[in-house]
């Protein structure tokens, strides 16, 4: 049984090693993804021919996530602070071949009027031991540029030799298919 599972974890790796990123219209200017001792770095820096204010609504409003991603299920807002910040939870489902699991993820949600959106993760909450994300969208050449930065310490347990590798290769295809819909929904 053993070996079966370390077979399929082994050709999944593989093909997702050697499958082609999803075309899009935007421009990728970066896309880094660097794992130490548990924990993900993430750089993205995309321009897309969309407008900044329809990107800024859809990226802001934790309603609108679902259409950005095909692996979020469900978002639900837990509660609002004074200062403006908002708990958010949100479901994704996630498949690599026959293996699947839901992962979820709380966090708090502060968002900025010059188009910045910072979430922290509450790790008792969720599946994540600790973790950040930093969107900003800004205009550009009539376009708009988004920036994304992130460390995210998931809680859940990975094969230690290729789940760091198949977690990279997830995310770049989410940013990626999140980049795309963003373009098509944000299009002026």
């Amino acid at each position: 049984m053993l070996i079966r599972t370390g077979y399929l974890l082994l050709l999944t790796f593989t093909i997702t090693l050697f499958t082609p990123a999803q075309a899009v219209a935007a421009t990728i200017r970066t896309l880094e993804i660097t794992h130490s001792k548990g924990s993900y770095h993430v750089t993205f820096d995309v321009l897309l021919a969309a407008e900044p204010e329809k990107a800024w609504a859809l990226l802001s409003d934790y309603q609108q996530w679902s259409r950005l991603s095909d692996n979020l299920k469900e978002t639900q807002l837990l509660e609002r602070f004074p200062d403006g910040r908002q708990r958010v939870r949100a479901r994704f489902r996630s498949c690599v071949l026959i293996f699947c699991k839901t992962i979820r993820q709380v966090k708090d949600v502060t968002t900025h009027p010059k188009g910045d959106l910072l979430s922290v993760m509450v790790p008792e909450q969720g599946d994540f031991t600790s973790g950040w994300e930093r969107w900003r969208i800004l205009a550009e050449h009539g376009q708009t540029r988004v920036h994304y930065t992130a460390e995210i310490v998931p809680g859940f347990r990975l094969p230690p030799l290729i789940g760091p590798s198949i977690l990279k290769a997830k995310l770049r295809r989410t940013l990626i298919e999140t980049a795309k819909k963003l373009e098509a929904l944000a299009a002026p």
